[in-house]
């Protein structure tokens, strides 16, 4: 008896309740001109007609998984495709996102190119409403970019990368922890720089990020302060201590005039004045202005 095909890559795509917007998601899976991968649909207990989309594909390489324990983050959906993936890479899909018809031929070829390379990320396309805002180059490597996750900022996109299955195995997938909702995608690169892994940076714009109303990072602005909690707790890690050290205060208080700013967006003038707090805290002169300009927009 001859074993079972095993596919190149498989492709994750967890989805809840956004029936129409997936469609172009699995077609633009369909179209790739690397042909070798399997698309596992994680249905995250959605009540309108996901499973019948799905189930209107009359391919074998599109397999629906419905998720028994639904939550309200990708990290889990996304965790139930890593354990069921078949492929040598995995590549992650929001539902409402498209990849481009050389994303996959053009990632299994720079992985091959780079046995050493734990991952590749390419650029993509930001498009809200139909219309064109800008392309996102993420990266660049450097060997110290776990440092640079830490202290600077995140520079990768789930939707950008193809990783090795064996290496997110091993690091075991997201951490599905509620505290995390909305950055566990940022709190995996740095648990994964952590062990020393190198990432392949392309400017191939090989994918679109589609900003639809339903983009959690953008519509929930309490998506920022689980960011920072999730930040401080690896600075706090990577220096060993329960307190931050200069550099820790310099890194927080950028992410905390971040989270200011982004509550004053929203008219949320107690949760801006807190962090605009929690920013001039930090101590640092070169914040103090951008804390006070949030300040002063307060009623």
């Amino acid at each position: 008896m001859s074993s079972p095909h095993v596919p190149t890559v498989t492709g994750i795509i967890g989805t809840y309740n956004r029936a129409e917007l997936l469609r172009d998601a699995i077609d633009s899976v369909l179209k790739q001109t690397c042909q070798d991968w399997e698309l596992l649909v994680v249905d995250n207990g959605s009540t309108d007609q996901t499973r019948t989309v799905v189930a209107g594909y009359r391919d074998a390489r599109v397999r629906y998984i419905l998720n028994g324990t639904p939550t309200g983050s990708c990290a889990a959906p996304r965790n139930i495709g890593i354990q069921q993936a078949r492929g040598r890479y995995l590549a992650f899909l929001d539902d409402d996102d498209v990849w481009y018809p050389d994303k996959l031929a053009v990632c299994v070829r720079e992985l091959e190119a780079h046995p050493d390379a734990a991952l590749v990320c390419h650029a993509q396309r930001v498009v809200q409403d139909g219309r064109f805002v800008t392309v996102s180059v993420w990266g660049p490597w450097s060997p110290d970019m776990y440092e640079r996750l830490l202290y600077e900022r995140n520079c990768l996109s789930p939707g950008a990368v193809v990783i090795r299955t064996e290496v997110l195995r091993r690091i075991g997938g997201f951490d599905v922890q509620e505290a995390y909702l909305g950055c566990d995608d940022y709190d995996l690169w740095i648990r994964l720089a952590r062990t020393r892994a190198r990432f392949h940076f392309i400017g191939d714009v090989l994918a679109e990020f589609r900003i639809t109303g339903f983009n959690g990072s953008i519509s929930d602005p309490y998506h920022a302060i689980r960011m920072a909690e999730m930040v401080k707790t690896n600075i706090l890690l990577f220096e060993n201590s329960r307190v931050l050290s200069r550099r820790g205060r310099a890194r927080m208080a950028v992410v905390y005039a971040f989270v200011a700013r982004t509550f004053l967006r929203f008219g949320k003038w107690r949760e801006s004045f807190q962090y605009a707090r929690k920013a001039l805290s930090c101590g640092l002169p070169g914040l103090r202005r951008i804390a006070r300009e949030v300040l002063s927009r307060l009623p």
